[in-house]
Order: C-alpha cells, then structure tokens, then sequence
C-alpha cells in the first residue's frame, strides 16, 4: 500500500489519498478497476499472476510494515547519509532497483542542490517509478513492472529476456518467473541485459568527478541533522572522558570539524583511522538544544568504513540547556582482537 501512494504522489498528487484505490486494484474488482479492465483487456491475464503474488507478499510483510513502517525512517536516513559523503566530499552515484527507484528519486532531489551535477548520477534497474533522473534498464518481460502499466506509466522497455523456461538461474541459485529479481535477471550475467546495467554503471563511474570536501573520514563517523531553524550540538564522550563539542572540538581519538548554529546541521565527528590515536573503549554519543531548536526533530547516524551506517535515530528535542547534553542516542563500542590486532565497532 505504501508502494502505491508512492506512485499516486508521483501522478503530480492527483490522486493522494485514494486508498480505496488500491483495494480496488488488490481484489480486481469495482467500478474504477473494470474500467481499466475494459480499457486494456489483454492484460487482465498478467494482472491476475501479479494479484496472486502481491496479495502473498502483503501478507507476509504487513506484520513488520504495521509496526515499523519504513517509508520516513529511511528518507531520514539516506539523507543523513547524503550530508556525510557531501562534508567528505564523495561521488555520489545512486543504484536503485524496484521500489528502490521511488526512494531514489527523493534521494537525487535532495542531493541535487549539494554538490555539483558532475558528482551525482542515477542508474535506474526495473525502476517502479515513471519519473527518471538518469539512464535505465527494463525488461519486456518484467512482469511487475509492467503490470503497473495498469495504474499509470512505467518506463520503456530496453532489452528483451528469454521466457522462463529458458532462463539461466542467477548468482543466487534461483529463477524468477516474474522476469523482476535483481539478481535472477538484471544481474544475471548469463543474460545479456546484465551487460547493459554494467556498462552504465561503469560509465558513470568513470564520469563522475569529486565534490569539494569540509570534512574528514575516519574509522567511524558520527553526523547530527535537524528538521529547522536553532542550533543542535553534537557531543561526543570518548573512553578517556574527553568530551568532544564545539567549545573542544579536538578529542584524543577525534575530532568535530564541522559545526553548524544557524539551523538543520550537519554537524560532524570522525574518530581517528590511526592505532596510535584510536580508543578501545565506548564511546557516547549525544545531542543538546544549545538554543532555538525546542521540539525540533534530531537525527543522528553512525556510520563505519567498513561496515556502512551502523545506526540511525531521531529523537524531539525540549529546552534549551545549553552545554550540556540533555539525550544520549548511541554508546560507540571499539574493540580489537588480540590476536589479529583487527579493530571492529559496534553500537546499542
């Protein structure tokens, strides 16, 4: 269902809201879905497999999608992630496959203003979304993707695909009869299509230029946004108890070099990649409302070279309390094997 409102949002918001709509379509019936019927009956055959899949993935996943829904928890997140690589001045290209492609096209829109237009690129795989920022692939017999041809418009069709009963299984050991699996069709390289999706992200790989940088990678980083206007601070407790904010941004394991206190942030810590410098030890992470920010939202993400973003969470500020502290979002762990002398971290 939240598929779905996604796609009517796109339709330049004309039909938000019509969640009968989507019942409608779930169940093939009703005035509005015979109508479709009626208007493009050659496809109600290809509809009826897509219902039967549909409904047994909306089952499945409606448990987890009911009490977690993903939808604003993850634009928060990519865009975190997004004011990370812009401070550390990344390429940026986005690789979106299915629904990926209607958080893709947030994700282009909100990085577009940030860096410059030769440092972000899209590539686009079975894209669930009509609207494209940049170059594409589909099959003609993705049959989900296709299918959605009967709510509105989808991209074209690019390369051809053998039918199932002739196709290779992918990496993964499987096939997928609905001509739609990243890895049973668009990565398959026993299918030519692959070639496509590789020879783009090769070529936008080999186009892209850095952005500027203001900040600095390290074995971990640590970013601060907020939703408006006043000034957050982050503040960091490294395992020797220095603590680490705008008024002694250099740590003994880190160091804050971006500051913001007019309003959204970012704001930005990276702990040292040197064994010499680096803390075995926790370290805690918080957030103060030094001033203006009452009832802004924070959001804060950890993230490691290695690993990626290791967390994410936002939390409603109160009042102003200036240097100190008044919420802890995550304790950092760092250890290392005594054995292979390895680092790895962790966080709760």
């Amino acid at each position: 269902m939240e598929t779905f409102e996604q796609r009517l949002l796109e339709h330049e918001g004309i039909l938000e809201g019509r969640y009968e709509l989507f019942l409608d379509a779930l169940n093939g019936q009703g005035s509005w879905w015979e109508s479709i019927i009626a208007s493009i009956s050659s496809l109600a055959g290809v509809f009826d497999g897509i219902r039967e899949w549909f409904q047994a993935k909306a089952i499945e996943q409606l448990a987890t999608l009911v009490s977690n829904p993903p939808t604003i928890s993850n634009y928060m997140e990519h865009k975190t992630r997004i004011d990370n690589w812009v401070l550390e001045g990344r390429k940026l290209l986005f690789v979106a496959h299915s629904q990926g492609n209607l958080f893709v096209n947030a994700a282009h829109d909100y990085a577009k203003n940030k860096v410059p237009t030769n440092s972000l690129k899209v590539i686009h795989i079975a894209p669930a979304s009509p609207i494209l920022n940049g170059q594409h692939t589909l099959a003609d017999l993705d049959l989900v993707i296709n299918g959605l041809r009967l709510v509105g418009s989808v991209a074209e069709i690019t390369d051809n695909i053998p039918g199932y009963l002739s196709r290779p299984t992918g990496s993964n050991g499987k096939k997928d009869a609905l001509g739609h699996g990243l890895l049973e069709i668009y990565l398959n390289q026993e299918l030519a299509i692959s070639n496509r999706v590789k020879n783009q992200i090769n070529s936008a790989l080999d186009s892209l230029e850095f952005p500027p940088s203001i900040a600095s990678s390290g074995y971990f980083t640590v970013t601060l946004k907020w939703d408006g206007a006043g000034d957050v601070d982050l503040h960091v407790f490294e395992p020797d108890n220095s603590h680490v904010y705008f008024s002694s941004p250099q740590g003994t394991s880190g160091y804050l070099d971006v500051d913001n206190t007019r309003k959204e942030g970012p704001e930005h810590y990276f702990a040292s990649c040197d064994s010499s410098t680096l803390q075995i030890g926790q370290y805690k992470i918080g957030v103060a409302n030094y001033s203006r920010a009452d009832g802004r939202k924070a959001t804060v993400q950890v993230a490691s070279w290695n690993n990626g973003v290791l967390g994410t969470k936002s939390v409603t500020l109160g009042v102003p309390t200036g240097s100190t502290p008044a919420q802890y979002l995550f304790s950092v762990l760092i250890s290392q094997d005594m054995e292979t002398g390895k680092y790895s971290v962790s966080v709760n």
